[in-house]
C-alpha cells in the first residue's frame, strides 16, 4: 500500500498509480477522483453498483463509503487522485463537500445548476482527463520549481472539464430566470450596497413575490445568500493575502466590523482570526 499521507498533509494533494483485485469497503476524510486504466471492477458505492472499465472515472466524496473488485480476477489499475479542498484554496479549509469546491471563485460551477450530484456518477473520458492526469504525476514525480502550481491548474480543469458533462445549460432549469438574475447578481456586486428591491424594479416584480420564489428556488433569502457570499469571498481575501480584517470587511460588502464577525461567526463557526491563523498552519 502506498504510503500517500504525507504529502496529503504537507501538499493537500498526492497522485499515484495502484492496482489489486480487491478493494473492501471503506472511507476517506479527505477527497479522491480515481481513474480506470487497466481492467473491469464492479464498483459498489453506497447502495448501489455499477460497471467500471478502462477510460471511466470517478469522484468519492467525504465520508462515502465504496468499494470495488476485479470482475476477471485480474489486476485492476487505476490512477488516485487524492486530495484536500484547500489543495483548490485555502479558503477551504474547513470545507468537506465536493460540492462546495465547485462553488469556489476559481471554479464558478453552482453546485445547484447541476443536473446530477457528481459523486454518484461514473464519467467515461475521451483521454482528455487522462492526459491532465499524466502531466500532473510527472509534476509529481519531478517536483521542479512550481510543480504544485501547475498540479493545481491541471486539476482545475480535471474538475471544469468533468462538470461539463453533467452541467444543465438551460438557463430556465438554473433556479429559473428571475432567481437566476439575482445570484449573478449578487456574485458581480457583492461588494457594493444591494438591495433586493432595487432589482426588483430592474424586473418589475413584486417585491414580496421576487423574495418568495428566490427562496423557493434557492433555499435561501436573499440576504442570507448574500451574506454567505460576502463570506466566501472574505475567506479568500484571509487566507491567500496580508490585509487587515476591517479592510477585508469593506471590501467584502459589510458595512461595519461588528456586522463582519457576525456573520462570519455564523457561516463558518470561528472568527474571522482563527480562520486565517488555521489557514496558515
Amino acid at each position: 500500500m502506498i504510503d500517500y499521507r504525507s504529502d496529503l498533509q504537507q501538499l493537500k494533494i498526492s497522485v499515484f498509480k495502484c492496482d489489486s483485485i480487491l478493494s473492501k469497503t471503506h472511507t476517506h476524510n479527505f477527497l479522491e477522483l480515481a481513474y480506470v486504466t487497466q481492467g473491469s471492477a464492479l464498483h459498489t458505492f453506497g447502495n448501489s453498483e455499477s460497471t467500471i472499465n478502462k477510460g471511466d472515472y470517478f469522484i468519492v466524496d467525504y465520508d462515502a463509503a465504496h468499494s470495488y473488485f476485479s470482475i476477471d480476477g485480474k489486476p485492476f489499475e487505476v490512477i488516485n487522485c487524492v486530495f484536500l479542498p484547500e489543495f483548490v484554496d485555502r479558503s477551504l479549509i474547513n470545507c468537506k463537500s465536493f460540492k462546495t469546491v465547485l462553488n469556489n471563485y476559481l471554479i464558478r460551477f453552482n453546485s445547484d445548476s447541476l443536473t446530477a450530484d457528481p459523486t454518484t456518477q461514473i464519467f467515461c473520458d475521451n483521454g482528455t482527463v487522462l492526459h491532465l492526469l499524466d502531466r500532473m504525476m510527472d509534476e509529481y514525480e519531478s517536483k521542479n520549481p512550481g510543480y504544485v502550481e501547475i498540479m493545481r491548474c491541471d486539476f482545475i480543469e480535471i474538475i471544469i472539464q468533468t462538470m461539463r458533462k453533467i452541467f444543465n445549460k438551460t438557463a430556465d432549469n438554473f433556479y429559473g430566470n428571475y432567481s437566476d438574475y439575482a445570484v449573478k447578481y449578487i456574485s458581480e456586486n457583492y461588494a457594493k450596497s444591494i438591495a433586493l428591491s432595487n432589482i426588483c424594479l430592474e424586473l418589475h416584480l413584486s417585491l414580496p413575490y421576487m423574495s418568495a420564489k428566490f427562496k423557493s428556488d434557492t433555499g435561501m433569502t436573499f440576504t442570507k445568500h448574500l451574506q454567505r457570499v460576502r463570506v466566501e469571498q472574505s475567506c479568500r481575501l484571509l487566507a491567500n493575502t496580508n490585509k487587515k480584517v476591517i479592510e477585508i470587511a469593506q471590501l467584502s460588502g459589510f458595512c461595519d466590523e461588528k456586522s463582519f464577525y457576525n456573520a462570519f461567526k455564523f457561516h463558518m463557526g470561528m472568527s474571522p482570526n482563527v480562520f486565517r491563523h488555521k489557514c496558515e498552519n
